[in-house]
C-alpha cells in the first residue's frame, strides 16, 4: 500500500507542469494606479521597492510563468495616498494563488522585504515571464468580427508569426457586409474588385476559419484577373503599350483578357533598363543592349543584326531599335526595344568594326608597371575586363597590388605605393585617387572610416608595342571583349 501511494505521488508530482498560465490581477476596487513583478532576486540591501529585481508585468494579462514563481501587486489609492494594498502571489497548477497581504501607508517597507525574501524559490533568479496575450494599449480592429477596438477593450494575442487583436467575446458576425473594404478578387467570378466597389461575403476556407471575401454586385462579362492599371504601361505578354485603365497588373502590366495584339512586324521585343553611365537615349535610334531573359521568358532567337550569346543562362547582347521610354518612381530609365532590322543596325555595325580596328593590340611583348600613390587612407585598383556582364556591362577581375612603404610617412598619409603588372593584349580599368584631400578630411574619416577624402579618376588602358600604357575610350574597351576575344589568349 506504501509503495502504490508513493507511486501515485511520484507520478502525480511528474505530471506537474513545469511551466503555468496564470492571469495577471487587475488593479482592485478603488485602485487608481499601481505596478505588478515577477521577483527574480531581493538584494541583501533592498530596503524598498525601487531595490527588488524582476521583470514588469502587465495588468490584465494572460502569462506564462515557471511554477513556484513569486509575483508582487500593488495597488494605490489616490484618494487616499496613504494606502496602499500589497499583495504577494505565488504561482501553482491553477494559476497565481495569494502568499500573503499587507496594507499601508507606503509602497514597500523593510519587515515585507524580509517576507518577500523568505518566500522567493531557490531558483527565481532564472524565472522569465512570457506574454501570451494581454489588453491593447492603442485603438484597432478586431481580426474575427472586424469591429472597431478603443484602446483596453480588446485583447493582443501574441503568436509565433506576429500580434493578432481580437475582441474579448466576439459577438456573431453578419453573413454578408454592404461594402467591402479591401479590394480582392470576387469570390464568384475570379475578377478583381477594387475597394468600397461591391460587397463582402462571409466565406469559410480550407483551414475552417471564415474570412470575409469581396464579391461583385454585378460581376462583369469580362473581369480584369488583377487590379486595373492606374498609369501607361507595357504588356508583360506582347510588348505593346497598354493605355491606363484598360489593362491590369498581376507581378506585372498586362492587357485584358483577349486583347493583346502581336506586333505586325514579327521581330522579338523586350524591356531594357538603360545604363546610367551612357547619355539619354532617343526613341528611334539603335543602340547595343546587353539582355538576360527573365524566368519563364523565351531566349531570343539567334541571328539577329549584331547578336552574340555570351552566357548559358541566355545573357545576349544584340542591336535594338528603340520604340518607347519610361522613368520609373525610383529614378531608372526603361526603354521599350525590338531587335534592329539590317538596314537600321549596317551604320553602328559599321562604327563597332572601326572601334574594334582601332582597339586592336600591336603585338607587343612589353609588360608595363602602373604605380599609384595612396593618398590619406585612399588607394587605387586595377582589374582587368574579361567580357560582359549582365549587370555592370563589362566583367572585371581584380589584381592584387605589390606594395611599397620605403618612403611611407609615420601615419601612412603619404608615400605608399601599390604597384600592378600589366601585359599586353589586355585592357584593364584603372581608378586612382586625386589630391589634394578635402579639408574636413580627419572629421569625415571620424564619422565614417571606410569614407573617401579625395576625387577618384578612372579610366580604361591597355599596354602599347613599346610597353608603354595608354588610355582608349570606353567604346574601345566595350569593343575589346565583343569583337577580339582572341586576341586576349
Amino acid at each position: 500500500m506504501t509503495s502504490t501511494t508513493t507511486a501515485a505521488q511520484a507520478t502525480a508530482k511528474t505530471a506537474t507542469p513545469f511551466l503555468v498560465r496564470a492571469v495577471v490581477p487587475a488593479y482592485g476596487p478603488g485602485a487608481a494606479d499601481g505596478w505588478r513583478r515577477l521577483l527574480t532576486a531581493i538584494p541583501a540591501h533592498a530596503a524598498g521597492a525601487r531595490d527588488l529585481d524582476g521583470a514588469w508585468l502587465e495588468p490584465g494579462a494572460t502569462v506564462q510563468l515557471p511554477l513556484s514563481a513569486l509575483v508582487l501587486a500593488v495597488d494605490h489609492h489616490r484618494d487616499h495616498p496613504e494606502h496602499w494594498e500589497i499583495t504577494a502571489l505565488r504561482a501553482d497548477a491553477e494559476g497565481l494563488a495569494e502568499a500573503t497581504r499587507w496594507t499601508r501607508r507606503s509602497p514597500l517597507g523593510r519587515r515585507e522585504v524580509t517576507r518577500l525574501r523568505a518566500l522567493l524559490a531557490p531558483d527565481a533568479a532564472h524565472h522569465t515571464a512570457r506574454t501570451l496575450t494581454a489588453p491593447n494599449r492603442h485603438s484597432g480592429t478586431c481580426r474575427r468580427c472586424g469591429r472597431d477596438l478603443p484602446a483596453g477593450t480588446g485583447l493582443v494575442h501574441h503568436t509565433p508569426t506576429g500580434t493578432v487583436l481580437i475582441c474579448p467575446t466576439c459577438p456573431a458576425r453578419p453573413a454578408q457586409l454592404p461594402v467591402n473594404i479591401r479590394p480582392g478578387r470576387c469570390a464568384v467570378c475570379s475578377g478583381w474588385v477594387i475597394a468600397k466597389d461591391g460587397i463582402a461575403v462571409l466565406i469559410n476556407d480550407s483551414t475552417g476559419n471564415s474570412r470575409y471575401q469581396p464579391v461583385h454586385r454585378t460581376c462583369p462579362e469580362h473581369p480584369l484577373p488583377g487590379p486595373p492599371l492606374t498609369a501607361d504601361a507595357w504588356c508583360l505578354d506582347c510588348r505593346t503599350p497598354v493605355p491606363a485603365g484598360t489593362g491590369y497588373w498581376h507581378r506585372g502590366p498586362h492587357h485584358a483578357p483577349g486583347t493583346c495584339t502581336p506586333p505586325p512586324d514579327g521581330l522579338p521585343r523586350w524591356i531594357t533598363t538603360i545604363p546610367r553611365n551612357e547619355p539619354a537615349w532617343q526613341t528611334g535610334t539603335v543602340h547595343r543592349i546587353h539582355h538576360v531573359p527573365r524566368p519563364g521568358e523565351p531566349l531570343l532567337p539567334e541571328g539577329l543584326p549584331g547578336g552574340r550569346i555570351l552566357a548559358d543562362n541566355g545573357h545576349m547582347t544584340v542591336l535594338a531599335h528603340v520604340l518607347d521610354l519610361r522613368t520609373t518612381q525610383r529614378g531608372r530609365t526603361l526603354a521599350l526595344v525590338r531587335a534592329a532590322t539590317w538596314t537600321e543596325a549596317a551604320p553602328l555595325l559599321a562604327a563597332e568594326l572601326d572601334t574594334a580596328l582601332k582597339a586592336r593590340p600591336d603585338g607587343g611583348t612589353f609588360l608595363a608597371r602602373e604605380v599609384i600613390e595612396r593618398i590619406h587612407g585612399d588607394r587605387g585598383w586595377v582589374a582587368e575586363i574579361t567580357g560582359h556582364d549582365p549587370r555592370h556591362g563589362l566583367a572585371r577581375q581584380f589584381l592584387r597590388p605589390q606594395t611599397d612603404y620605403d618612403n611611407a610617412d609615420a601615419h601612412g598619409h603619404t608615400g605608399v605605393l601599390d604597384a600592378w603588372t600589366l601585359r599586353p593584349r589586355r585592357v584593364y580599368e584603372v581608378s586612382r585617387p586625386v589630391g589634394p584631400p578635402a579639408k574636413n578630411w580627419r572629421e569625415i574619416r571620424r564619422t565614417n572610416p571606410r569614407a573617401r577624402v579625395t576625387e577618384e579618376q578612372r579610366a580604361f588602358v591597355r599596354v602599347t608595342a613599346d610597353g608603354d600604357i595608354a588610355e582608349i575610350t570606353r567604346e574601345e574597351a566595350q569593343a575589346w571583349p565583343s569583337a577580339a576575344l582572341e586576341w586576349m589568349s
